[in-house]
C-alpha cells in the first residue's frame, strides 16, 4: 500500500516518508498512531485526513471502517469545501479498493464533489472531472447532477448538454434507483432530445450549425446561437436520438423523425447515412410497417442495382455496391414480401433479385435471396416455374467452389425426401478423384477439391446427421474413407502454403473426424481416438485451423487427456471476450479431470503448465476488463460520439452480466486449490448478492464449433460434452460448497447465502450426491454456529440423524475405492479386447470422491470443535469418535485411490510397449475389413509418426493418473491453502 496524497501543499515531506515505511512493513497500528499524533498537533491538512481514512480501511476491522465513515463526514463539513483534484480523486480511489465502505459513504462523497463544484461554478476542469469520474464509476445519478450543473454554468458548450441527456438516459436504466427516479430521468432525457431536435432550423446545412456551435463557444453568444450549439448536427447525433427513442419504446416517433425532410435521412443532418438507412429499415420491421419496409428496401436495391454492375455510386446519396446490396437489406426485403404475401409483391421481389443475376456481375447476396424467397413458399403466379430445388441447384453451380456454399444451401433440409435424393445426385461430380492430376491448372484443382467438400457437407447434413443413432455403421465408415481419401488427394496443393494458413482440403479431414465421432456415438469405442489422430494429422499441416482445434480439445477432454487438451487450448490464443464465450470449452469440469500441473516444452525449456494458471488468466481478464472498458470511455467523449459510446457500454454490460461463466471458472479454480494443485488467492472472486434468485446470463458460445447437423438434430458439440452442460443448478451447488468450505476450513470464498437447490438435471451422478450431502452439512454447520437453546433438542436430533446417515453418503466413495483396489480395470474403457484406458469419467468420479471426503472430514472436525464450547450436543464423545472415524476412513480411501492409480499407471506404461493402440487407431496391417483404419494408415504414411503418436497418448494417460497420486488428504489440522 502506498500513501495516497502528500500532506504538505499536495507534496510528500519527510513525515510522509516515515509513514510510507510503516505501511510497507504492514504496521497499521503504528502508522495510524503516527497520523493521529500529527493531527493532534493541529496539522489538519486534508491530505493527512485522507491518508488516515486509507489506513483505517486497510486495517479491515469493522470499528476502524466505521471510524473512516466519521472522518469522511468530517471532511464533508469543512468550510470552505475542498476542491483539490488530488484529494477528490484519492477518495474515489478508496471507493474502488473498498466497495463495501463506499456503499456506506457514497452519498457523502457525492455531496463532497457537489459542494466543491458549487463553490467554483466557473472551474470547467473541475466540472469536467466530476462528471467523467462519476460516469466512469457508473454512478449515473451523480454524473447527471454534474452534467446539469456543467450545462447551466457553460450554456455555450454543447458537450455538457448532451452529457446531461446521456447520463439521464443511463440513470433511467439503473436498477439501483427507484421506479420514480427512473421515470423522472427517462422523461428528462426525452424532453432534452426533443428540444435538441426542435432547434434544427428549416433548410439549414449541418455545416452551418457546426459553425454556429463553434462561434458560440468562442465568444459571447445570443440565445439563438446557444440554441444552435445544442441542436442535432450530425448523423451520429440522430443515431444517438434513435437509440434512446427505441429503448423508450418510441418507435413511431423515431420513424417520423427519419421521414421528416428537416431532420430525416435525406436532410442535411442525416446526410443519407448508411447507418440511418439500416436504422429506418429496422424501425419499419419493429413497427410492422411491411409495405413501407418493402418500398424502402426496393428503392435502396433499385438505386444500388445499376451502380452495382457499373461499379459507381448510385444517385440519391445512398451508398451502393457492397452497401446497397447489403444482406441486411435483402433479408428485410424478403421478410416484408413474405409478410405482405401477394402475387404482385412476390413477382416484383423476384424481378429485383433477377436484375442482380441477369447481368455479367452476379451478386452473392441476390443468389442467396432467391433461395430464401422460395424457401418461404411464397404466393406466386401459376406461370412461375421456379422452385426451391432449382434455386438451390443454381446456387451450388455458381458457388460450389466457395467456402460460402454450405451456408447458402442450408434450406436443402426443407426439401421432400425424393427431392433431396435428386439434389444430391445432380450436384455429385462425375470426375474420378484419381483423375485430378490431369486437371491443367492448380486453381482448377483447388476448385474441384472445394466443390467435392461442399458436396460431402451436403451428404453429411442430409444423410449422416439425420441417421444419427441408427445402425448405419457401414455408411459412416464409407463416408469417413471418402473424406480421408479426398483430404489425401488435396495435400499436394498445400505444399507451397504456410502452415499458418487454412489448407484447401482441411474441411474434408474435419468431416472425417466428425464421422468417426458419430461412429463413437453408435458404439464404436475406437471412434474418438481415431478422430483425434485425424485432427492431429490435419493440424500438423495447418497449425491454426480453429475448427480443428476446438474439436480436438473436446475430444481429448472426453478421453481424459488433459495435457493434450491444454496444449491445443494454448494454441487457440484465447483473448478478450473469448474468455467468456469460449474458455468453457476447455475448463468445464477441468478440476475433476486434470487439476494438476504438468511439464511442457517451451523455447527448448521444460516448464510447468497448470490449469490453475490458465484459469487465472481467464479470471484476471474478467477482473480487469471493466477498467479497460472504462479507460476507453474518455476517447468517446473526446470525439463526441455518444451513439458509439452506448455500444461500448453494452459491451461492458456483457462482461458484467456473464456471471455464469465467471463463477464457473472460479469454482473450478477453487476445487483445484482444495485438491492442492494450485492456489492464487481470491482477488478475482465474483460478487453475487443473492444467487438463489439471480438470473444468470449465459454468454457461452456453442455455435463456435463447426456443425453440419440437420435442422432439428442435436448440435455437434453435444457429442463431446464431459457430462451434462453445466447451468444454474450446478453453479449454485458449487457456491453452496464454497460457503461450507469457508465455514469449516477457513478459506475465504465469499458468501452466496443459498437455501435451496433447483432441479439438478445439469449434474453428473457424483455431483448430485455431493450437492445433497453439502446441503445437509451446510444446514448442520449453520445450526451449530447459530443454534439457540430453544431449538437445542431439534438440532441434536438432526445431527444424530445426519451422522447415522453418514455411511449412506460416504459409501459410494469407499465402494469406488474398493472396486478399483480389487480390479482397477473396472474404471477403464475398453477400446479393444486387449486395450482399456481411462476417460474423463474415470477421473471425475475419483476427484469428486477425494474432494468430498476431505470436506466431510473438516466438517465433522469443525462441528466437534464448536460443540466443545457451546455444548448444544450432549454426547461429545460420539462427535469426537465420528470425526476420528471419518478421518481414518478418508485416509484409507485416499491410500486406496493412490494404489489403484499406480496400478493403472503401470498398466498404461506396459500397454505403451505393445502395438494395441496403433491397431485401435490405424488398424492392423493387412486387415482389409477395417477400411477406416487402412485409410488412416495410408494417410499417416510414416510408421514412425504413428508409433510416436500412440506412445505419446499412452504416456499422457499415465501422466493423468499421476495427478490422482499427487492429490494428498488435506484436513484442517494438516493445513489448508493460505488465506488472501
Amino acid at each position: 500500500m502506498s500513501i495516497l496524497v502528500g500532506t504538505v501543499n499536495g507534496r510528500k515531506d519527510k513525515n510522509d516518508v516515515v509513514l510510507q515505511e510503516l505501511l510497507d512493513a504492514g504496521n497499521w497500528k503504528q502508522a495510524l498512531a503516527s497520523v493521529e499524533k500529527r493531527l493532534k498537533k493541529k496539522d489538519r491538512s486534508i491530505g493527512l485526513v485522507v491518508n488516515k481514512i486509507s489506513i483505517l480501511l486497510a486495517s479491515c476491522e469493522a470499528d476502524r471502517q466505521a471510524q473512516a465513515v466519521v472522518e469522511v463526514r468530517d471532511l464533508l463539513g469543512r468550510k470552505p469545501p475542498t476542491s483539490d483534484f488530488d484529494i477528490l480523486l484519492a477518495i474515489e480511489s478508496l471507493a474502488e479498493k473498498w466497495p463495501g465502505w463506499y456503499r456506506e459513504s457514497k452519498t457523502m462523497i457525492d455531496q463532497m464533489w457537489e459542494l466543491a463544484a458549487v463553490a467554483k461554478l466557473k472551474d470547467e476542469k473541475l466540472l469536467d472531472l466530476w462528471f467523467k469520474t462519476k460516469f466512469t464509476a457508473q454512478n449515473y445519478k451523480a454524473a447527471q447532477k454534474a452534467a446539469m450543473l456543467y450545462s447551466k454554468s457553460f450554456p455555450k458548450d454543447r458537450r455538457p448538454y448532451y452529457w446531461l441527456i446521456l447520463s439521464s438516459h443511463l440513470a433511467s436504466e439503473s436498477l439501483e434507483l427507484s421506479d420514480g427516479e427512473r421515470s423522472m430521468f427517462r422523461e428528462l432525457a426525452y424532453r432534452l432530445l426533443t428540444k435538441a431536435l426542435s432547434l434544427i432550423p428549416e433548410d439549414t446545412p449541418s455545416s452551418h450549425l457546426e459553425k454556429l456551435s463553434l462561434e458560440s463557444e468562442k465568444s459571447g453568444a445570443s440565445k439563438g446561437q446557444v440554441d444552435a450549439s445544442r441542436a442535432l448536427q450530425r448523423p451520429s447525433d440522430l443515431l444517438f436520438l434513435l437509440r434512446i427513442y427505441q429503448i423508450q419504446g418510441r418507435d413511431k416517433e423515431a420513424l417520423e423523425i427519419l421521414n421528416d425532410p428537416r431532420t430525416g435521412l435525406t436532410s442535411s443532418i442525416g446526410r443519407s447515412s448508411w447507418e440511418l438507412v439500416l436504422a429506418k429499415v429496422a424501425l419499419h420491421e419493429s413497427y410492422g410497417l411491411w409495405e413501407a419496409q418493402w418500398t424502402e428496401c426496393h428503392e435502396v436495391l433499385r438505386r444500388a442495382g445499376s451502380s452495382y454492375n457499373k461499379d459507381t455510386d448510385c444517385a440519391g446519396g445512398v451508398k451502393a455496391g457492397a452497401y446497397g446490396s447489403d444482406w441486411t437489406i435483402w433479408k428485410a426485403f424478403l421478410k416484408a414480401s413474405s409478410k405482405i404475401a401477394t402475387i404482385e409483391k412476390t413477382t416484383k421481389t423476384k424481378a429485383m433479385i433477377e436484375s442482380y443475376l441477369d447481368n455479367g456481375k452476379k451478386s452473392l447476396n441476390a443468389q442467396k435471396a432467391m433461395v430464401e424467397l422460395y424457401a418461404a413458399d411464397p404466393v406466386r403466379p401459376d406461370n412461375d416455374s421456379g422452385s426451391l430445388l432449382s434455386a438451390l441447384l443454381a446456387f451450388y453451380y455458381e458457388y460450389s467452389a466457395s467456402p460460402v456454399c454450405f451456408d447458402g444451401l442450408r434450406h436443402a433440409q426443407r426439401l421432400p425426401l425424393d427431392q433431396k435424393r435428386e439434389f444430391l445426385i445432380k450436384i455429385e461430380k462425375t470426375t474420378n478423384p484419381d483423375e485430378i492430376i490431369k486437371l491443367s491448372a492448380e486453381k482448377e484443382r483447388r476448385a474441384w477439391i472445394l466443390s467435392e467438400i461442399n458436396y460431402l457437407k451436403q451428404a453429411y447434413t442430409l444423410i449422416i446427421s439425420v441417421q444419427a443413432g441408427l445402425d448405419n455403421t457401414k455408411l459412416l465408415e464409407f463416408f469417413v474413407v471418402v473424406c480421408l481419401h479426398l483430404y489425401k488427394i488435396a495435400m499436394p496443393l498445400s505444399r507451397d502454403l504456410p502452415l499458418s494458413e487454412r489448407q484447401p482440403g482441411d474441411d474434408a479431414a474435419i468431416l472425417a473426424a466428425m464421422g468417426c465421432i458419430h461412429l463413437f456415438d453408435n458404439g464404436d469405442e475406437r471412434g474418438l481416438v481415431r478422430a483425434a489422430a485425424i485432427l492431429e494429422m490435419l493440424l500438423s499441416n495447418s497449425t491454426h485451423n480453429y475448427d480443428a482445434q476446438l474439436i480436438i480439445i473436446r475430444v481429448y477432454i472426453y478421453l481424459g487427456l488433459g495435457v493434450q487438451a491444454m496444449s491445443h487450448y494454448a494454441r487457440l490464443d484465447i483473448k478478450h471476450l473469448q474468455y467468456l464465450t469460449n474458455s468453457w470449452i476447455m475448463f468445464t469440469r477441468i478440476s475433476t479431470i486434470h487439476p494438476h500441473p504438468f511439464p511442457s516444452v517451451s523455447s527448448k525449456k521444460i516448464e510447468l503448465t497448470s490449469p490453475a494458471t490458465m484459469l487465472k488468466s481467464a479470471l484476471s481478464w474478467g477482473h480487469h476488463q471493466n477498467k479497460q472498458v472504462q479507460g476507453g470511455i474518455a476517447s468517446f467523449f473526446e470525439h463526441d460520439n455518444l451513439s458509439e459510446l452506448l455500444d461500448h457500454l453494452e459491451y461492458q454490460k456483457t462482461t458484467e452480466v456473464a456471471v455464469l461463466v465467471k463463477a464457473s471458472l472460479m469454482t473450478e479454480a477453487k476445487r483445484i486449490a482444495r485438491l492442492g494443485h494450485g492456489y492464487f488467492g481470491l482477488e478475482f472472486d465474483v460478487a453475487i448478492s443473492d444467487p438463489s434468485s439471480f438470473d444468470f446470463d449465459d454468454v457461452r458460445n456453442t455455435t463456435s464449433f463447426p456443425s453440419y447437423e440437420a435442422h432439428g438434430q442435436a448440435s455437434f458439440e453435444r457429442y463431446l460434452r464431459p457430462g451434462p452442460m453445466t447451468e444454474k443448478a450446478w453453479l449454485l451447488a458449487q457456491l453452496r460448497l464454497t460457503d461450507l468450505v469457508y465455514a469449516v476450513m477457513g478459506i475465504d470464498t465469499g458468501r452466496s447465502r443459498l437455501f435451496r437447490l433447483p432441479d439438478m438435471g445439469d449434474m453428473t451422478l457424483p455431483e448430485k450426491a455431493a450437492a445433497e450431502w453439502t446441503t445437509v452439512m451446510t444446514s448442520l454447520h449453520s445450526g451449530a454456529v447459530q443454534c439457540a437453546k430453544s431449538v437445542q433438542e431439534e438440532f441434536s436430533s438432526c445431527l444424530v440423524g445426519a451422522l447415522s446417515r453418514l455411511d449412506h453418503f460416504t459409501k459410494p466413495w469407499s465402494t469406488l475405492a474398493q472396486e478399483l483396489d480389487e480390479d482397477p480395470a473396472q474404471a477403464l474403457v475398453s477400446l479393444s479386447s486387449d486395450l482399456a484406458v481411462p476417460n474423463w469419467y474415470t477421473f471425475h468420479r475419483i476427484y469428486m470422491a477425494m474432494d468430498q471426503c476431505a470436506i466431510t472430514t473438516a466438517f465433522l472436525q469443525s462441528i466437534a470443535t464448536l460443540n466443545r464450547t457451546s455444548h448444544y450436543f450432549e454426547d461429545q464423545t460420539f462427535l469426537d469418535n465420528s470425526s476420528a472415524g471419518m478421518k481414518e476412513l478418508g485416509l484409507l480411501i485416499f491410500r486406496t485411490f493412490h494404489r489403484a492409480a499406480r496400478r493403472m499407471q503401470a498398466k498404461m506404461m506396459e500397454m505403451a510397449k505393445k502395438p494395441y493402440l496403433k491397431e485401435v487407431c490405424f488398424g492392423k496391417e493387412g486387415d482389409e475389413s477395417d477400411i477406416v483404419g487402412m485409410e488412416m494408415r495410408n494417410l499417416a504414411g510414416s510408421e514412425e509418426w504413428i508409433t510416436d503418436y500412440c506412445s505419446g497418448l499412452m504416456g499422457n494417460w499415465a501422466e493423468a493418473l499421476q495427478g490422482v497420486i499427487l492429490t494428498k488428504y488435506r484436513t484442517v489440522k494438516e493445513g489448508t491453502p493460505a488465506r488472501r
